[in-house]
């Protein structure tokens, strides 16, 4: 089942004063880091969950022991056992939020931190990088992209970003956000660049703030 194409909002681009709309594209456009991206294979971030995980019934098993063992003896909590206890259920809970956020930074969405279009090759390459492990390359041929939606959150902002869904291995769609903090007029001359290349495919400007 292909994926619906995003509503066609056609916005004005805003131009800042004093700024020259740029000249021909170059065949090749390439954005990536200063610096090159080091990954990792994740082990360690990886072992480290799957010890705070195996830790947790430890520590629920010693407070159900605390609190069995105060039942059992039928001796009223002191104030030192009941302060005790409570502190036992506090690092707990905050044990289990610490291991909460531990997995939600480590399963977060991947980012693209290069990418580049090449227009003699007819391909997209993207750099891809999930937390905790090496980035990954993806080669996508133009004729595999479905659309590229460049989107700008708000009316007043003056930058945005593109993104693009293809249709990958097996069938499968993916999508993937880049080019964040781009300049409306650089979005246009990139637009209307790709446009050339893939079409209709190549949608308008879209604002998230409609």
């Amino acid at each position: 089942m292909n994926p619906q194409s995003p509503p066609r909002h056609v916005t004005t681009t805003q131009v800042a004063p004093g700024t020259e709309a740029p000249g021909v594209h170059p065949p090749i456009w390439h954005s990536g880091p200063d610096l090159p991206i080091l990954g990792s294979t994740g082990s360690g971030i990886l072992g480290f969950c799957f010890a705070l995980l195996m830790l947790l019934p430890a520590f629920g098993l010693a407070i159900l022991l605390l609190l069995g063992l105060g039942a059992m003896q039928d001796v009223p909590s002191s104030d030192g056992s009941s302060f005790t206890t409570s502190s036992l259920i506090l690092f707990l809970f905050g044990f289990v939020v610490l291991m909460a956020l531990v997995f939600g930074w480590f399963f977060s969405a991947p980012s693209v931190q290069a990418f580049t279009f090449d227009e003699s090759q007819q391909l997209l390459t993207l750099t891809v990088t999930r937390r905790g492990r090496k980035p990954t390359e993806l080669r996508v041929p133009f004729s595999d992209i479905i659309y590229i939606c460049p989107y700008q959150f708000a009316m007043f902002d003056r930058d945005g970003h593109f993104s693009v869904v293809y249709q990958g291995p097996k069938d499968k769609v993916f999508e993937y956000r880049f080019a964040e903090g781009t300049s409306l007029v650089e979005m246009e001359f990139h637009a209307a660049w790709l446009r050339g290349l893939i079409g209709d495919r190549m949608h308008e400007l879209l604002n998230l703030d409609k």
